[in-house]
């Protein structure tokens, strides 16, 4: 039999008046390219947070704001999403006990690199999965 017809589900909604917000960044493009130069490491040769944040100083008074906060940021780096999304390089902070010497921050003085991600391996894995799960076979059976 046919489906029956709904009914109505409700008042059709008015279109929004939306308005731009303005641009309060504290960061300019500028910035953040200079950060992205800075924070660009060799997946072998990972560097302090002291040391990063001194040479962003000498480049620029606020550079070394959005480092540190960069930095914190990948102590705990989104993994699953750059898996997902295929991505080559993913930066990532490890404390290891150290305490920062800084002028304008405290805390750990984070060991920060990069690390790389196998994006082949990766798609290869997320191919394999589903045909794997119609087999019926697990991760550890293999």
């Amino acid at each position: 039999t046919p489906p029956a017809p709904r009914e109505h589900l409700g008042a059709e909604m008015p279109e929004p008046d939306l308005i731009a917000t303005p641009d309060d960044s504290r960061f300019s493009e500028e910035h953040h390219a200079a950060a992205a130069e800075l924070l660009e490491l060799a997946p072998e040769a990972p560097r302090r947070l002291s040391g990063l944040l001194a040479e962003a100083r000498r480049r620029d008074p606020e550079l070394p704001y959005l480092v540190a906060l960069i930095a914190v940021h990948a102590a705990s780096p989104p993994v699953g999403t750059a898996y997902r999304q295929g991505e080559q390089r993913l930066l990532f902070a490890v404390d290891d006990g150290t305490e920062l010497d800084d002028p304008e921050f405290g805390g750990a003085d984070l060991i920060v690199g990069t690390a790389l991600l196998d994006a082949a391996g990766m798609a290869a894995e997320r191919s394999e999965a589903p045909a794997r799960a119609a087999r019926g076979t697990k991760e550890h059976d293999l």
